[in-house]
């Protein structure tokens, strides 16, 4: 037996091993023991023989239990050197494992650390133990804010959850800020048995609010298709199955249940339209087209309707066959109606155009030619081939014209007042004539092409300016023939009047009176005539300037009081107690008001009131005249500013009058910048009114235009009068009698022969005689006669002025004793 002790003592308290635990205090015949050191220690080793071996081998037993000793040690020593040997390995393999777990856990920290998810680590009250980097961001925290502190404080769990939902929890940061959280727990033990919780944390606030967004857009979406009434439907070209919206069955009338609802399109379909649209979706399916678009007709009880659908395909396989195609379908039946019903109304415009028998024409903003009808080709002698092919307006018209008409059409369209552009330009032909047309031009915006389209009408009126041309002549050689008679009788009438007041009995002179009131009447008659005539032609000249409208208003009531009493009226104004300037030329605003205010006088009842009312608007002043009477008669209310226009036949024996003056007053008004107009109702108030533009405020006084009061000098004056017209001349030589010598010559010859025989206080020039122009002489006047005052007294009252000349006057518009006093005045100027 053999037992084995550590240390270098047999000591039965260090014994580790006893090959036999029932021998191990019973002494053997043989003994022997050893110190040896394995591992690092002293190991003793204590050998003894058996009872056995001792009755066994009683001689030479020892010595072979000493031999087997040695053998039992060697191999105890081999043991022993194994078992070290395996020590170390088993240490170094443990100190490679440390180094290895070392390296895994750093591994894992920083994995942990650098995570872009949050990892905290809990403890069974779920108290924060740990958080790595991520936490600390997500949670917006500093690495020791978060130690020790509840979870809660971050998290809260949300019950409320939809299977689709990518968040199962709420957070908020340190700074209160609210977070959408993905967390997955998990548990585990240390090695000393704690148990311990693992949060990962996965902020998905963004996707949370992409998805919300997306949600909201795809709301947005639905709403707008189910309002633009567009159906989407998406078709797998493998199985044929197919998906529609909500907005897709109802616009096919197809209720929720309908599974094959691709079948029940196909049977709906017009078989007409059938191919179109299988070959549109071919061409799509196979690539030869990026969209399959058709229209096609859809049965719906017993009407058809109009669809359009509009698919791509969406998904092909590597080898491009289609597998998914997704589209749009609408209802386009009230679209496809209004489109016929713009090409029937296209092509009715288009029958009008070419039928048309005045010329018509379409332009672009350009003012060339799109379309043009036969009547527009006659007039200009091109044909459509030259009309169309970048011909332009400007080709056709005088190049002012076109200024004006391109100036005018703009003022118009940025009004935004009137559509039609109308007025009277020369035609210039191919053949090199003119002629005359009447353009309406009218305009639309095409809002496809982003302009305006012009539309012209043009009315051939060469024949009728022909005859206006001859008619204007006609009038104005008689009104002016006319003028000299009738100023001659009118100044015969007024000397009679005045020299022989006394000596003639009352009847004659009541003949006198009546012969002189119709001198009167047909010297107006005369005068409006002539004044139409110039104001329409653009002869008068106006002499706009800033005037007082009450200073006017005050002079025309004052002049007209008398008329107005004669048909018993009363004339009222109301006027603002400020001053109103106006923009105006003060003669042909007398000219207005009288017109007007005779107007309501002659057609008013009788013991009424015309009122006449002043007020400012914006940038304009108003005037008013308004009467009581019968009123304007409905039929007469559109030609009531047309000139020799009366309500009837009757009206110019009982009312007097020619029908122009209205015209003229309105001509007057439009080239001042004015408007003017009325209403009317029947056995009531009538109102007149017109507009002048108001001028810059002024301070100071207004000119006085009254006539000044002078001497008349006590010598007799001298007076060439030039006039071929003897019965005029002895008229004026009459009435120049008291006070002047006149000398009177017919011709321009005569003239230059008597401009030598003294000196002349004033000439007196008829333009026209004869022998030629009266203009011809003034500058040998100057030089004969520089002294002596120039007055022009003609018929032609279109003259215009010259510096040379003093005064210029008209005879039928001027009385004799205002030509009196005009000689007298320059008479005394000269001396």
């Amino acid at each position: 037996d053999f037992q084995v002790y550590d240390g270098t003592v047999a000591d039965p308290e260090t014994l580790i091993y006893a090959s036999d635990e029932a021998n191990e205090h019973i002494m053997g015949a043989y003994l022997r023991q050893y110190t040896v050191e394995f591992f690092g220690r002293p190991w003793t080793i204590h050998y003894q023989s058996t009872a056995l071996f001792d009755s066994l081998f009683p001689g030479r037993t020892p010595w072979l239990f000493l031999i087997a000793g040695f053998l039992l040690t060697g191999m105890l020593a081999i043991s022993l050197r194994a078992i070290r040997l395996r020590g170390d390995s088993m240490a170094e393999i443990a100190a490679l494992r440390g180094r290895q777990i070392s390296a895994r856990e750093e591994e894992n920290r920083s994995i942990v650390d650098n995570g872009v998810v949050g990892i905290l680590i809990l403890d069974l009250d779920r108290k924060i133990l740990f958080a790595n980097n991520a936490a600390f961001n997500i949670f917006s925290a500093d690495n020791d804010e978060m130690g020790g502190l509840p979870f809660s404080r971050f998290v809260t769990e949300s019950n409320d959850q939809t299977s689709t939902a990518v968040y199962n929890a709420v957070g908020v940061t340190m700074q209160d800020a609210q977070l959408y959280l993905d967390i997955q727990y998990n548990e585990w033990d240390t090695l000393n048995g704690v148990r311990r919780i693992t949060a990962i944390v996965r902020n998905v606030t963004a996707e949370v609010g992409a998805v919300e967004e997306l949600a909201v857009i795809k709301q947005r979406y639905d709403m707008a298709l189910a309002g633009s009434q567009i159906g989407v439907f998406e078709l797998d070209l493998t199985t044929g199955a197919s998906v529609t919206s909500d907005t897709w069955r109802k616009i096919m009338k197809i209720g929720p249940d309908e599974e094959d609802t691709q079948g029940v399109f196909m049977d709906r379909i017009h078989p007409d339209d059938l191919p179109r649209l299988f070959e549109a979706d071919r061409r799509c399916i196979d690539g030869e087209a990026d969209r399959s678009l058709t229209e096609y007709r859809m049965k719906f009880g017993e009407t058809w309707r109009w669809m359009r659908s509009d698919a791509v395909i969406t998904e092909r396989l590597d080898d491009g066959t289609a597998t998914r195609m997704v589209g749009t379908q609408s209802d386009v039946t009230a679209l496809h109606h209004s489109r016929n019903a713009l090409e029937e109304s296209e092509k009715r415009f288009r029958t009008v155009l070419e039928a048309a028998p005045v010329g018509m024409a379409i332009l672009d903003r350009n003012g060339n030619f799109t379309s043009v009808n036969a009547s527009m080709m006659e007039l200009t002698g091109y044909d459509d081939a030259e009309m169309l092919n970048n011909f332009s307006l400007a080709r056709v018209l005088p190049k002012e014209d076109i200024e004006n008409i391109r100036a005018a059409i703009t003022a118009l369209i940025k009004s935004r007042v009137h559509e039609i552009y109308r007025a009277e330009h020369r035609v210039l032909r191919k053949d090199g004539g003119e002629r005359w047309g009447l353009f309406n031009i009218t305009w639309t915006y095409d809002k496809n092409a982003g302009a305006y389209v012009y539309i012209a009408q043009v009315n051939d009126i060469t024949d009728q300016k022909k005859l206006d041309q001859i008619k204007s002549e006609f009038v104005s050689t008689v009104s002016h023939e006319l003028r000299t008679p009738l100023t001659s009788i009118k100044g015969a009438l007024g000397l009679i009047n005045m020299s022989a007041k006394d000596k003639l009995p009352a009847s004659a002179l009541r003949l006198i009176e009546i012969a002189r009131t119709n001198a009167d009447r047909l010297t107006d008659i005369v005068n409006d005539i002539l004044d139409l005539e110039k104001i329409s032609s653009g002869d008068v000249e106006f002499n706009v300037r800033s005037i007082d409208m009450r200073t006017i208003v005050d002079a025309a009531m004052t002049e007209m009081m008398p008329f107005a009493v004669t048909h018993q009226n009363r004339l009222v104004i109301e006027q603002p107690a400020e001053t109103v300037y106006v923009n105006a030329d003060r003669g042909r605003m007398m000219q207005v008001l009288a017109n007007l205010i005779s107007n309501a006088c002659k057609y008013s009842f009788e013991n009424t009131d015309v009122k006449i009312k002043i007020e400012e608007h914006e940038d304009v002043a108003i005037v008013y005249i308004q009467n009581t009477g019968p009123g304007v008669p409905d039929s007469f209310k559109s030609r009531i500013f047309q000139a020799f226009s009366q309500a009837d036949g009757s009206d110019t024996r009982a009312k007097g009058g020619t029908g122009l003056g209205l015209n003229i007053t309105r001509q007057i008004i439009w080239r001042q910048g004015g408007e003017i107009g009325f209403e009317s109702k029947p056995d009531g108030p009538t109102v007149f009114w017109f507009t002048c533009p108001l001028a810059t405020r002024v301070n100071g006084p207004e000119l006085n235009d009254e006539i000044v009061a002078r001497n008349m000098s006590q010598r007799r004056l001298k007076v060439l009068h030039l006039e071929d017209d003897e019965d005029f001349a002895e008229v004026l030589r009459a009435g120049l009698s008291p006070f002047a010598d006149v000398t009177n010559v017919t011709r321009l010859n005569g003239m230059r022969e008597v401009l030598d025989d003294g000196p002349y206080d004033v000439i007196i020039l008829d333009w026209t005689v004869p022998d030629g122009d009266a203009a011809d002489v003034l500058e040998e006047i100057g030089a004969v006669q520089p002294k002596a005052r120039i007055v022009g007294l003609s018929s032609d009252a279109a003259r215009k002025k010259d510096s040379r000349v003093t005064a210029h006057l008209v005879k039928s518009q001027t009385e004799m004793a205002h030509i009196i006093e005009c000689v007298t005045d320059l008479a005394k100027e000269a001396s």
